[in-house]
């Protein structure tokens, strides 16, 4: 499996509640249809940012829907989430699961 970390805070005036709304749309409208998407996991982490783990079964697959982003219905509404220069990322391969 193949995981994309990606860490950000929340833009002014969007609420957690907003996030999760956009990103619910994103995943039926666009991730779901993705080959090799298994699931995009957001998370709160203790200073009040956010790290999202969307977990690929490929690399290969992780890519391929990267350059797919251009057609992602209401991509605005998704990036107005996140406040400017707040995004990070980090990608990690499974090596093992116990």
């Amino acid at each position: 499996m193949y995981k994309d970390l990606i860490t950000y805070e929340l833009a002014e005036n969007i609420s957690e509640e907003q996030l999760l709304k956009v990103a619910g749309q994103i995943v039926n409208d666009w991730m779901k249809k993705q080959p090799g998407f298994i699931s995009w996991e957001i998370n709160q982490n203790s200073n009040g940012s956010y790290t999202d783990i969307v977990t690929w079964k490929s690399k290969e697959a992780a890519k391929a829907s990267e350059k797919d982003m251009v057609n992602i219905p209401n991509a605005g509404d998704w990036y107005a989430c996140y406040k400017k220069g707040s995004i990070s990322s980090q990608n990690l391969t499974s090596v093992a699961i116990f």
